[in-house]
């Protein structure tokens, strides 16, 4: 690859990130299992427990977008290394999950991936789509417009007591008719996670179309695309994945690709731009990508990626599934109702504190601990990251054992 000016501050900026990995992973202890919390200023005076809503970035991501705002002070020529590096940050992303690069695309937001395919395989009256009410809003409002519009019917399935929204139930109304079965890997409205393999057997055995929303997982969780048996994904980065707003991931199998046209064209969608008629597509996920993209969060996501791989998912699943197990336990423990299933395998938890939101949040506000506060304050959300530690854990406990005395 030819050196540029701006190939070079990317190559600088992924060594920033490997040398003080190194140097720390050896010293990790108890309070930093991870070797990395000296890499998050923030957590010195904020127990940082929202990723499940927004990341807190690692300096060297900061460091990273910094550079590139700095850079429009004497700009490159041209985009072109700029484009480059976008096909390499789709090549460490496939990595990450298992996927081709070729089978991985750059869109704006995670629901434009959903969009995309609703939109390519002709949807109409009598056909169905298959989802669950822990599903993000976005499905929703996408296919209610293909049900006010083609008559297609939505099937919600609806979790139970514990908060699963089971197989069996599934099974119950997906049929010959169904085109599309649409979850989220890892729910946002209690952190459940779905069994992939399962699901995709039935979507595939039923003719249907298997789409995973995959934000809260990818970065917090383990995944091969192919073990998983996944057709699509989207994936924005603003969460696990440490990056920010205006790029996510496509993921789209190789052998769907013929099937699943762009729903948009322009420049970045053809592989040559220097005549006026006869347009060449990409052949693979790249076509997905038509306009200019937001090039500095894919700066950012790309430095994230390489710090990812460095941690290991695999060690980031192991430290913090435990954690939130424990904020699970010390919930029941205090007789506070949560909704996320015992034993349930990510990093997210849900609880309802049943007293006065404000003071609640007050409680939390007081000692500087960051949540998500869903339904007007009444449910509240954890997301235990890979910088938190035992002292965060027992000190939201500690905290939260107060709610119960709350007039």
């Amino acid at each position: 690859m030819k050196i540029t000016r701006r190939t070079f501050v990317n190559l600088t900026s992924a060594a920033m990130v490997a040398a003080p990995y190194a140097a720390k992973a050896q010293s990790g202890g108890s309070d930093d299992p991870l070797g990395i919390r000296s890499d998050f200023p923030l957590l010195k005076h904020t127990n940082f427990l929202n990723t499940a809503y927004h990341s807190v970035a690692p300096q060297q991501v900061v460091d990273a977008g910094v550079q590139f705002y700095k850079d429009r002070a004497n700009p490159a020529d041209g985009i072109g290394p700029w484009i480059g590096e976008g096909r390499a940050v789709r090549a460490s992303f496939a990595k990450l999950v298992g996927a081709q690069p070729s089978e991985i695309g750059l869109i704006h937001a995670t629901s434009d991936a959903e969009n995309i395919i609703a939109n390519a395989i002709d949807l109409k009256e009598g056909d169905n789509i298959v989802t669950d009410d822990l599903q993000y809003v976005a499905s929703f409002v996408l296919y209610d417009h293909f049900a006010k519009t083609k008559g297609v019917e939505v099937r919600i399935v609806k979790r139970d007591e514990t908060g699963a929204t089971t197989l069996e139930n599934f099974e119950k109304l997906v049929d010959g008719k169904t085109r599309i079965v649409s979850v989220s890997w890892v729910s946002h409205e209690n952190g459940y996670q779905h069994d992939l393999r399962a699901l995709s057997n039935l979507a595939h055995n039923n003719g249907a179309y298997f789409y995973v929303d995959a934000i809260q997982g990818i970065g917090m969780l383990e995944l091969d695309v192919k073990e998983a048996g996944i057709d699509f994904f989207g994936c924005g980065t603003y969460k696990w994945l440490l990056g920010s707003y205006g790029v996510a991931f496509f993921y789209i199998r190789e052998e769907l690709q013929d099937i699943i046209t762009a729903d948009r064209r322009g420049m970045l969608s053809v592989t040559n731009t220097e005549i006026m008629t006869g347009f060449d597509s990409y052949p693979d996920a790249a076509k997905y990508g038509f306009a200019t993209p937001a090039f500095g969060a894919i700066t950012v996501v790309g430095t994230a990626l390489e710090y990812l791989h460095k941690v290991g998912v695999n060690n980031i699943e192991n430290h913090t599934v435990p954690l939130a197990h424990q904020i699970r336990v010390n919930f029941i423990k205090l007789g506070i109702k949560t909704d996320t299933p015992m034993n349930n395998r990510s990093a997210i938890v849900t609880y309802f504190p049943d007293k006065a939101p404000a003071k609640v949040k007050a409680l939390y506000d007081e000692e500087n601990i960051k949540l998500t506060y869903k339904h007007g304050g009444t449910k509240i959300r954890v997301g235990v990251s890979l910088f938190n530690n035992q002292s965060d854990i027992d000190h939201f406990n500690s905290v939260s054992a107060k709610i119960p005395l709350l007039t």
